[in-house]
């Protein structure tokens, strides 16, 4: 045993004195045979490793797929349908990405009418695809329907990205949302028209709230309007409050409405004659 131990720590041991048998080692003294023994379970306790491999990546499953499917659309890969405004442009987009952000694209893409009609929904074929006619004028009002769809932020950082290039642009990016039932897009189109608000478009903009029930918004717009007695003072002043007399009479009862209360009353100053 003394030489076995011997050649054991030298990691040399003689041929005729070791067996290994399933991770267990017998010795045979002076024979030259090889004897085997059963292994049985280890008694001693087992010990745990542990191994750290850093954070998980930023980048998420969800944030990748949409980031594929954006640059599928940026090249016009794979894409099987197209959006074509009235003036007749052509944005290729993919139907699967169309059909989960909203249930009436599901419907409306399910049986395409190519060369024809189908409950009011007119198909052609644009650029090889099936095409869905949109009767809206501003092209830019398709784009921003495509990019909402594709989950493409209305934001980047604190700059805006949606930014129409008018007004009428804007109302036909609110008729989509309503069309396809998108609230994202509607949420979209109302909050630009707080941005850049002042006297001279503060009308249009109450008419497009008040086309499209934007309730909230008309009544934001109005609570700044009331706050800003020089602003209401102009926009008694423009012309064009005769053809929409209700806003001024709203705006003017509200200021009733606080007089009467009493409170901040004394803090308002004092209204130009003609206000």
């Amino acid at each position: 045993q003394e030489e076995w131990w011997g050649y054991l720590g030298s990691f040399n041991p003689p041929r005729h004195a070791l067996a290994a048998v399933e991770g267990s080692w017998c010795v045979c003294g002076s024979s030259t045979s090889i004897q085997t023994m059963d292994s049985s379970p280890m008694d001693a306790s087992s010990m745990e490793l542990d191994v750290d491999l850093g954070p998980m990546p930023v980048e998420d499953g969800t944030n990748m797929l949409l980031a594929g499917l954006r640059g599928m659309l940026e090249r016009k890969e794979l894409c099987d349908v197209a959006l074509v405004a009235s003036g007749g442009e052509v944005y290729p987009a993919h139907r699967a990405v169309l059909a989960a952000s909203s249930q009436t694209f599901r419907e409306r893409l399910a049986k395409p009418a190519v060369g024809g009609s189908c409950e009011g929904q007119v198909w052609t074929e644009a650029q090889g695809l099936p095409a869905l006619m949109l009767s809206v004028k501003h092209p830019e009002a398709v784009k921003a329907l495509i990019d909402c769809a594709y989950g493409i932020d209305a934001t980047q950082g604190k700059e805006p990205v949606y930014s129409p290039s008018c007004e009428a642009a804007n109302k036909d990016v609110l008729r989509l949302a309503r069309d396809f039932g998108i609230p994202a897009l509607e949420d979209q189109a109302a909050r630009w028209l707080v941005r850049d608000l002042t006297t001279s478009n503060l009308l249009e903009r109450l008419q497009i709230c008040e086309e499209f029930g934007l309730t909230e918004v008309k009544e934001k717009i109005l609570e700044q309007l009331i706050a800003n007695t020089d602003a209401l003072y102009e926009l008694a002043k423009d012309p064009a409050v005769r053809v929409m007399p209700g806003v001024l009479q709203e705006a003017l009862l509200r200021v009733l409405d606080l007089l009467g209360c009493g409170s901040g009353a004394k803090d308002q100053p004092a209204r130009k004659a003609g206000a």
